[in-house]
């Protein structure tokens, strides 16, 4: 939690619409992350909506590379 820089969501997930572009708390640190739409977030797994971590994860990396996301260690 403490290395999450962003909420991702599928860019065609009605639920989440109105959320992308605005911010959110990490709750531990209250920090303020971006919520950003990627294809890449599979919308029938879970909740459909991912945290990133670009520094714990492969595929949270290149998700943060591809947002511009920073890498928190």
């Amino acid at each position: 939690i403490l290395g999450d820089t962003a909420i991702c969501v599928h860019p065609e997930d009605e639920r989440y619409a109105e959320l992308v572009g605005k911010r959110a708390f990490v709750p531990l640190i209250n920090r303020a992350v971006p919520i950003i739409a990627d294809e890449y977030v599979d919308k029938e797994f879970g909740t459909g909506a991912l945290k990133v971590t670009p520094a714990h994860d492969k595929n949270d990396y290149e998700l943060g590379k591809k947002h511009n996301l920073e890498s928190i260690d």
